[in-house]
């Protein structure tokens, strides 16, 4: 019994080498096919994102809405989340750059609302209270507007 267990202590460093290897070449295998996946993905929705957002961002005058920024891509500090109320009840959310133009926020809303039902809206910031209306025409930031981490109603005009 002695001599199977001084076997096994000299062979768990190679079976813990041999663990680590393998969970490596996993990594390794799973990078390289999710970033397959993304390009796929990416390639996909340009497609139709280019035709069907990019054509009714344009008829509404909204600006190209760029990738959503993540945790991972950015430090937290410079990252904001918006939670929108849509008008059929549906609440979404989507992180913006802090200096990114709020005018970024009509074309978020304008790509959640169902083809079908669009028209024109404007969005409420609701405060305790109170109520703000918010412009499109305004080129601020959202730091600069207060927007960040907030809450906004879709109504419809």
């Amino acid at each position: 019994m002695l001599e199977c267990q001084s076997m096994m202590e000299k062979l768990s460093p190679f079976m813990d080498m041999a663990s680590l290897e393998i969970e490596s070449l996993r990594r390794i295998k799973r990078s390289k096919r999710d970033e397959a996946e993304e390009e796929e993905k990416e390639e996909s929705e340009e497609s139709t994102t280019s035709s069907s957002s990019s054509s009714s961002n344009a008829y509404f005058g909204f600006p190209h809405l760029p990738e959503e920024p993540t945790n991972r891509d950015f430090d937290q500090s410079v990252l904001c989340r918006i939670r929108v109320r849509l008008p059929d009840g549906r609440i979404t959310q989507r992180s913006f750059l802090k200096s990114e133009s709020v005018q970024l926020l009509w074309s978020y809303c304008n790509s959640q609302i169902d083809e079908s039902e669009r028209k024109l809206f404007k969005l409420i910031q609701a405060f305790p209270g109170d109520y703000k209306t918010l412009h499109y025409g305004s080129n601020t930031t959202f730091e600069q507007s207060g927007l960040a981490n907030s809450v906004v109603s879709v109504t419809w005009v």
